[in-house]
């Protein structure tokens, strides 16, 4: 019994300082990128992150070989969904209150999945799931209205500007939708989480550093802002996503699931730290209105499952 309160407290400890870590930086980077290339950033940050999981999967690796040439559809579509997902995300950043982008990502995550697995899969769609889908959306369609009526914690230069801010957001939601049924794909095909982990970041390493060679000023922005970005990609993307996947590895899917729910109201305690952001009750009220669905939505899934198994595994 004290061992498994042992795993319990390990996990939920992992998966917090992953939310705190993810939240703490979101804010810290919308404020820094304001000078630089968001795509820049994406680029050393997951070369960075890339080559830490390519080295945690070498040690933990073992001898026997798998043939993935059958999983290559599911490696190339979390590769580019994965792009998708980052990418988008730190763009809306630099436009878009954090604590928002975040919300809105979580928020759309829900309808997306029924959607994707509908259409791919032609699976039915239960009522419940998809009436808490709605509800998460609403609450990011609440966002969307507050944001584009100059309500949110920053104030924005253009309605355009802001629009395609908002755009980002909800392509963020749409591709970390699909990043999770690829990556469940995966690991039905017996990968382990540091393989995917170590496999998922070609795609999104490649566009980054094409998009920001497009931009030019390469040697300006590392000149410039290389201390902020390595701190930012060490303590803001790498470290987050191995606690989160320690978390994942010692903790029920309830609590992962509701760490993540977590992030948005987080990120909006943060950004009382950072003068660019003003208070807004608006953003609080839908990131309320879509962590209230998302734990809902969590606790109905764990409710629904059916006891399995619980195998001892290593934390990657």
């Amino acid at each position: 019994m004290s061992q498994v309160k042992n795993y319990t407290l390990i996990g939920t400890i992992f998966l917090i300082v992953s939310a705190l870590l993810t939240s703490g930086s979101n804010v810290f980077y919308s404020n820094r990128v304001q000078g630089t290339s968001p795509f820049f950033f994406t680029f050393i940050s997951f070369l960075i992150t890339a080559l830490f999981f390519h080295g945690v999967q070498l040690i933990h690796s073992t001898q026997e070989r798998t043939k993935d040439k059958k999983l290559l559809k599911d490696i190339v579509g979390i590769n580019l969904s994965t792009a998708g997902t980052f990418m988008s995300f730190y763009f809306a950043l630099k436009y878009i209150e954090p604590a928002i982008v975040g919300a809105i990502e979580i928020g759309i995550g829900p309808l997306s999945s029924l959607a994707i697995i509908r259409i791919l899969y032609g699976s039915k769609i239960n009522r419940l799931d998809l009436l808490l889908g709605l509800g998460a959306f609403i609450g990011s369609l609440f966002l969307v209205f507050s944001t584009l009526h100059g309500s949110s914690g920053i104030e924005f230069e253009s309605a355009p500007v802001a629009l395609l801010g908002l755009l980002s957001s909800i392509l963020c939601g749409f591709c970390a939708a699909l990043a999770a049924i690829f990556s469940k794909r995966l690991s039905v095909a017996q990968w382990s989480s540091s393989k995917i982990l170590a496999h998922r970041f070609y795609a999104i390493v490649f566009l980054s550093l094409f998009l920001s060679i497009q931009q030019g000023s390469m040697t300006q922005h590392l000149s410039e802002h290389w201390l902020w970005i390595l701190m930012v990609s060490l303590i803001g993307v790498t470290l987050p996503l191995y606690f989160l996947q320690v978390g994942i590895q010692y903790s029920e899917s309830f609590f992962v699931m509701m760490s993540l729910s977590f992030i948005p109201l987080f990120t909006f305690v943060f950004q009382l730290l950072d003068p660019r952001i003003t208070t807004s009750y608006h953003s609080l009220s839908g990131i309320i209105i879509i962590l209230v669905v998302a734990l809902f939505s969590v606790l109905l899934n764990t409710i629904r499952s059916k006891p399995v198994t619980q195998e001892k595994r290593k934390a990657v």
